[in-house]
This record gives structure tokens, C-alpha cells and sequence, in this order.
């Protein structure tokens, strides 16, 4: 039997396992971590070098170890060539991921890495928990059920009707990798987005790009107020007792579709020199009788793109909730009316079962599916008596 296993390898279940491991809590033969993938981190790696990015929107206080200031130091001792940008000290990507996998080496956390896919989660008694995959069933005494959303990408209708018609020219950047056309079009307004649209403007080979968002530019350095770290919100946020007025709390304090001030400049730069078309405007439909797939917008005038890059986040709901609603009904698990976990101080969903990431969002606050919200769950579940 485990101590602790963790579903998911994302940066959630890796900072997780990381501070476990660091604080003593547990061994690496007594913790297992299920993911799908083969290597620690895939769907951030995968994502980031995809879309081009060099630096992370965070402080480079938020990572992985629980020394504050490792990042730093980390950069100190390797001799990086400008580490940190800007006033809030955003690490360069390689850096940060340099920085995780030295933490990954020096833990052994491959000695925990089992790759599979969990099918079934049920309790074994009073004291204990199985984990069933698509290879095996394992029992534990912790569950940490840290999946990201990354894996249910949000597809409008107009979209699911161009990608039946245009397999390849229409892609989602959280599931698939195509070749750029000579005239392509990004959509969605957030930094995922952004990056994209730089990365394309910079290729040789892309006549064309135009980034398609419903708004203008919202400009942020974070997506949410930093307050939202520590007591200064938090402290009147936990006072909070009705879990919808919290969901509305979340929902207002999220800057979604945001850009940091660097990036948007970047942007109109792109855009003054004409290597960038932005349209503001909704995608009302799409017509799928032509060679390529003609956008029609509620203001502006149809255009055609060979290419459709769609940078529209992830749906709504709890991640792999398929296996998950199974678990919910037979744990008889208490769900606020936005079908999110009701949990205890030390996200607790039921005894020995925990969460983390966007299913510990009432408890933790707006920060929970980003790394600040990664290190504020670590923390947490490493000061649990064992």
C-alpha cells in the first residue's frame, strides 16, 4: 500500500509530489503519481513550445521547491543569460523547466512515475483508497486528485462544423500539432493567443495572421490581483459561507482573456508594422462550401483562412469527469451547485481523499489552477499529520 498517490503530472501533482518528498512526508517507494503521459509536466511542455513561449507570466518566486528564492538561485548558479524579465522578475521558460527537472532528478521522482490512465476511484474501508488504471489497481491511504482541464479544450459550434468539413485546418493548441499555412488565423484573446500570433508573425513562412477576439486587449500583468496570494483577499473570502457567492468571487477576480502590458506592446508593434491583423468581433458561423473555411462575423466582413489555430481555453466542468461523476455518486461526495468539491481547510473531499488545482478553486480562490495555487496546495497537504 501507498502512503499517497497522486492522479496527474502536471504542474499541480509534480509541485505536490515535490514538497512531499522535500518535507519528508513520504518516500518515493511509498508514493506513486498516474498520468497519462511519459514524462513529468507533458501537456505544459508540449503547450509552451508550441506556441512559442520564453517567458512565464509568474514572479519567480512561484515554482516548484519550497525555498522561495531557489529560482533564483538556481539562475545564479548556471550562469542564465537574462533569467527574469521586467519589474515582477518573469522567468525565462527554460529556466523554470531547467529549474523543475533538476528538482525531478535530485527527488527521483521517475522512481514514482507510473504511466497510465485512471478508470476508478473508490474508498477500501475506512482508512484507504483504490485506484484502478487501464494497467492496474493500486491501494493507498491519500488520494490527491490533481487533473488539469487542459484536456477538455472548449470548441464554439461554428468550429466543430469547420473541423468536420476541414480536418486539417482547423486545431485546438491544448490537443494537436499542425504545419502553419500561408494564411492563418488564431483565435481568442488571452495569452495563449498572444504567444501564438507572435510565433506565427515571426515564421518566414506565414504570409497572413490575423488574431479574432471578441474584445479589445485587456491588459494585466496577472491573471488576478495579487492580492489574491495572501490574506489581503483571502482573509474576507473565507468568510464567505455561501459557496455560489464564492463561485461569483472567483469568476469577477479572473482576468481572463488578459495580456501582460510586455506582450501587448509586442502586439501592436506586430500590428503597426503590418505583420498582424487583429479583428474585434464575434464568429457568427462558418461556410464550408469553398476550399477553405470562410469565417462570417457579426460586424465585419467574412474573410477565409487556409489555416484556423483556435486559442479558446478549455470547457467548463470538472476535469475527467466522465470516470469522476461515477466517483462523486458512489463516494456520496458533497458538490456545490457548480459541481465543484466541497472541501475542508486541508482540501479534504472525504477522508484520505484530496484535491488540487482547479477542483480545490473554493477553497484555495481564483489562484488555484495556476502555480501559486500549486505551491498554496503543496503546502497544505505537506503539513498533514501522517
Amino acid at each position: 500500500m501507498y502512503k499517497w498517490i497522486i492522479v496527474g503530472g502536471g504542474i499541480q501533482g509534480c509541485t505536490i509530489a515535490v514538497q512531499l518528498l522535500q518535507a519528508g512526508k513520504v518516500s518515493t517507494q511509498e508514493l506513486l503519481i498516474i498520468d497519462p503521459y511519459s514524462r513529468p509536466m507533458h501537456k505544459w511542455l508540449s503547450l509552451t513550445e508550441k506556441i512559442g513561449m520564453t517567458y512565464l507570466r509568474s514572479p519567480f518566486v512561484h515554482h516548484m521547491d519550497t525555498r522561495p528564492f531557489a529560482l533564483k538561485d538556481f539562475a545564479e548558479k548556471n550562469d542564465y543569460t537574462k533569467p527574469f524579465l521586467g519589474r515582477y522578475k518573469r522567468p525565462q521558460l527554460q529556466l523554470f523547466n531547467d529549474h523543475c527537472k533538476s528538482l525531478f532528478d535530485q527527488l527521483h521522482i521517475t522512481k514514482s512515475w507510473h504511466q497510465a490512465t485512471v478508470r476508478q476511484l473508490k474508498s477500501v474501508g475506512t482508512n484507504a483508497w483504490s485506484v484502478e488504471t487501464d494497467q492496474n489497481t493500486f491501494t493507498t491511504e491519500r488520494v490527491v486528485l490533481a487533473m488539469g482541464v487542459n484536456d477538455n479544450p472548449y470548441w464554439p459550434g461554428w468550429a466543430i462544423e469547420a473541423k468536420s468539413h476541414y480536418p486539417k485546418k482547423v486545431s485546438h493548441l491544448f490537443t494537436e500539432n499542425s504545419p502553419p499555412p500561408s494564411s492563418v488565423c488564431v483565435v481568442g484573446g488571452g495569452l495563449t493567443a498572444a504567444h501564438m500570433a507572435v510565433l506565427l508573425c515571426e515564421n518566414p513562412g506565414v504570409e497572413k495572421v490575423t488574431l479574432i477576439k471578441r474584445h479589445d486587449f485587456r491588459v494585466h500583468d496577472f491573471d488576478s490581483d495579487p492580492g489574491w496570494l495572501g490574506p489581503k483577499y483571502l482573509n474576507n473570502y473565507h468568510k464567505i459561507i455561501s459557496l455560489p457567492e464564492r463561485r461569483a468571487t472567483i469568476k469577477e477576480a479572473r482576468n481572463r482573456g488578459s495580456i501582460p502590458r510586455e506582450m501587448f506592446l509586442k502586439l501592436k508593434r506586430l500590428e503597426a508594422d503590418g505583420s498582424l491583423k487583429c479583428i474585434d468581433d464575434e464568429i457568427q458561423d462558418v461556410s464550408t462550401h469553398l476550399a477553405n473555411p470562410l469565417l462570417h462575423f457579426k460586424r465585419n466582413q467574412s474573410e477565409s483562412f487556409e489555416g484556423i489555430y483556435l486559442a479558446t481555453g478549455s470547457a467548463q466542468g470538472l476535469p475527467e469527469e466522465i470516470w469522476l461523476k461515477h466517483v462523486i455518486d458512489r463516494e456520496s461526495l458533497q458538490c456545490a451547485d457548480c459541481g465543484f468539491p466541497i472541501v475542508t481547510k486541508q482540501l479534504e473531499w472525504k477522508k484520505g481523499l484530496h484535491v488540487a488545482g482547479p477542483l480545490a478553486e473554493l477553497e484555495i480562490g481564483p489562484v488555484s489552477r495556476n502555480i501559486s495555487g500549486a505551491r498554496k496546495a503543496a503546502a497544505i497537504l505537506s503539513s498533514i499529520s501522517i
